[in-house]
């Protein structure tokens, strides 16, 4: 039997200024977000009972078989000076040699053409997942499926990623994940 089960729960994101529309997800997911999924049984959802306080989270759901759910939202940026926080419950598991998948919240630096820069993944990852550190992507692994709160300085922060030169990012794209493979 092959099951798989990534969850994403997001509390807030928001920095020093709220750059993040809708960071708290108190408005509709429509508002500041572009949701996409693929796959059957993708789901994307926000309400107020992922957490045992009274206010909104989203969830993002993919099971079995390849596809994703995502979130995500593209913010200019006039410093990398800023903090970014999230709370999150990330998880990925799988029982199936040769598949696997990713619950995460992804941070891309952008040029202000909006080419690619480097990322930061905050990530639950299970066996097999191929994402690792390296000169344009800095990994923060998720060992649990506890909620925790996630921050940092940008410009702190792209220390750990040395192939993106600070000063070349115009911008910011914040990605909520839910992601499958089948190998």
């Amino acid at each position: 039997m092959r099951r798989y089960l990534i969850l994403v729960l997001v509390i807030g994101i928001c920095g020093a200024t709220n750059y993040i529309t809708n960071g708290d997800f108190e408005q509709a997911l429509s508002v500041g977000w572009i949701q996409s999924v693929s796959g059957t049984g993708s789901i994307i959802a926000r309400g107020t009972t992922y957490d045992p306080d009274p206010d909104y989270e989203v969830y993002l759901y993919r099971p079995t078989g390849n596809g994703f759910a995502q979130l995500e939202q593209t913010v200019d940026i006039p410093t990398t000076n800023i903090d970014f926080t999230v709370a999150a419950k990330l998880y990925a598991w799988d029982n199936n040699v040769g598949a696997w998948g990713v619950g995460a919240v992804v941070v891309a630096y952008l040029d202000d053409a909006s080419s690619l820069l480097g990322e930061t993944r905050i990530c639950h990852r299970s066996i097999g997942c191929p994402w690792q550190d390296g000169p344009d992507c800095h990994i923060i692994d998720v060992n649990d499926d506890l909620w925790h709160t996630y921050d940092f300085n940008i410009a702190q922060e792209l220390a750990n990623i040395p192939a993106v030169n600070p000063s070349d990012v115009a911008k910011v794209k914040v990605s909520l994940l839910a992601y499958t493979l089948d190998c």
